[in-house]
């Protein structure tokens, strides 16, 4: 209680005990003091400054990227600007590249070709193995003499005698 509080209590009343500190340390009053590791402890600052160069540059990486997103995405609702047409020149003749496949779909596209080129070529050989006309043999004359009488012991068993 308060001293305030104490002094406006009435005399005949008994007054309760004193407050706990409440700022008194539970453990023990010796502070135990732990040596850290110094290799361990620079060890961990190395690895949180990885961590931080890498969430930087994943953060830069991402802004690039959405950067990239919303060119793209301005650049296909903008209007197309006309281009440039000169008179004289066809329009092959300038030094741009004016592909519309990549190489590697051009690379599908040619091995495609290769493919079905491979399977006529097979087509027309196997064509021209089965065309060609084998002769069939002469069926072979009914035979006159009697087959030899078999043996009447069996083959995989002989006497030891």
């Amino acid at each position: 209680m308060s001293t305030e509080q104490s002094e406006s209590a009435p005399q005949g009343e008994t007054q309760t005990a004193p407050a706990v500190d409440i700022t008194q340390q539970a453990t023990t009053p010796t502070a135990t003091t732990r040596v850290k590791n110094p290799k361990r402890v620079a060890a961990g600052k190395r690895v949180s400054e990885r961590t931080q160069l890498a969430r930087e540059q994943q953060k830069k990486a991402a802004e690039a990227y959405y950067n990239l997103v919303n060119n793209k995405a301005e650049a296909t609702t903008a209007a197309p600007e006309p281009a440039p047409t000169t008179e004289g020149e066809s329009p092959k003749s300038s030094g741009e590249k004016n592909s519309s496949l990549s190489t590697t779909q051009w690379l599908a596209v040619a091995s495609i070709v290769v493919s079905l080129v491979g399977i006529y070529y097979k087509r027309e050989e196997l064509k021209a193995v089965f065309d060609k006309k084998t002769p069939v043999p002469a069926p072979e004359p009914a035979r006159v003499e009697p087959e030899p009488a078999r043996a009447t012991q069996p083959k995989g068993l002989k006497k030891m005698i």
